[in-house]
């Protein structure tokens, strides 16, 4: 009985052991996932992506319960690299491991589907997408984003009804201002149509009142071309970056340069709007004054951004009249030495060749500062 006793004892005592040992183990391996994780989160910080990839993989082969969140972060910073084809690669094999909880599942399908996208896999990233979309709203906005890429706006737009609340909806009224512009060589009283739905979907929307100027200057109808132009500057002043193609299409040249010429007298200093200026000048024939201006443009440039762009209408220019090839030649040059500065986005910090209201990478709407 007492030799029972003390194999019992000691079956117990070496249960305790492996248990012990099995719990030392796992607190090790957490250990160093966790410190592996910060250096690949320190890594990341630093700019240092192959050191952050090289951490992240190690964190990540330990495989602990927490594998799948350093998964995710390894996958996001593949895809923040440019590296889709790894982090397509990676989602899809967490797929076809065994034991994946069934939310856990839903959130790597939904970085597969924008693995997809980003790729240009459109019709796969649509499939994961369309899937669960109705039970999740982060795939009907992914959905809605690869509409926008496929070119169909009134599917993108009838998705952004069902996300959007009772109140403005800027989002929506960007997609309108798109399918106006869409719908502005063939039919351009369609295109006021949908600028001005734009407009009633977010009153302080400046790319919906930019889309109307085009449609309203298209049609000839130069004071209401006008009025538009004025809104969107008076909504956001950022607008005058893009506001060009809206004045363009103003038929009055003198009263496109009246607009802009009030609104330098307002904010000098803006080196976007004496850009914008320039070009009015330019296109109403005043190439001495357009110049001026764009000097004055190139003197208030804080960021580099605007160099760029003159750059690229510098390069698109006709040839100048002789008298003005000196001054025109000496604008280049500035161009040239002073440093140039793409517009990055603010969400996912790609570079993009010029502004627009959308970041072709990510998707943000209004994306640079």
């Amino acid at each position: 009985m007492e030799v029972t006793h003390l194999w019992v004892a000691i079956a117990a005592g070496a249960f305790a052991a492996v248990v012990a040992l099995v719990a030392a183990d796992r607190l090790r391996r957490r250990r160093d996932e966790a410190q592996a994780y910060l250096k690949g989160v320190r890594s990341i910080v630093s700019g240092d992506s192959d050191a952050a990839i090289e951490a992240l993989s190690d964190a990540a082969r330990l495989g602990s319960p927490e594998a799948v969140e350093t998964y995710l972060a390894l996958g996001a910073l593949f895809r923040r690299d440019g590296d889709l084809s790894r982090a397509v690669r990676l989602h899809r094999n967490m797929l076809l491991g065994p034991g994946l909880e069934p939310v856990r599942r839903t959130e790597v399908e939904l970085e597969l589907a924008e693995d997809y996208r980003r790729s240009g896999m459109l019709a796969e990233a649509a499939e994961i997408y369309e899937r669960l979309a109705p039970v999740s709203p982060t795939a009907a906005a992914g959905l809605r984003e690869v509409r926008i890429e496929q070119g169909d706006l009134g599917a993108a737009a009838a998705i952004q009804r069902g996300l959007g609340g009772n109140g403005p909806d800027p989002i929506l009224a960007h997609l309108l201002a798109a399918a106006a512009r869409a719908a502005l060589p063939a039919d351009p009283a369609r295109a006021a149509a949908l600028a001005q739905e734009g407009l009633a979907a977010c009153p302080a929307s400046a790319d919906a009142a930019l889309a109307l100027a085009e449609a309203e200057g298209a049609a000839g109808r130069v004071a209401e071309a006008l009025r538009a132009v004025e809104r969107a500057l008076d909504q956001d002043p950022r607008s005058a970056a893009l506001a060009w193609p809206s004045l363009l299409a103003v038929p009055d040249r003198a009263a496109a340069c009246a607009l802009v010429a009030g609104r330098v007298l307002d904010r000098p200093e803006d080196a976007w709007l004496q850009l914008l200026q320039a070009r009015a000048l330019h296109r109403a024939g005043r190439d001495p004054e357009a110049l001026v201006a764009a000097r004055r443009a190139m003197e208030l440039d804080r960021t580099g951004e605007v160099t760029l762009a003159m750059r690229e209408l510098l390069r698109e220019a006709d040839t100048p009249a002789p008298e003005d090839l000196a001054a025109r030649h000496e604008i280049l040059v500035a161009a040239l030495l002073r440093r140039g500065r793409a517009p990055r986005c603010g969400r996912c910090g790609a570079d993009a060749p010029a502004r627009s209201w959308r970041c072709r990478r990510c998707g943000a709407h209004d994306p640079y500062p």
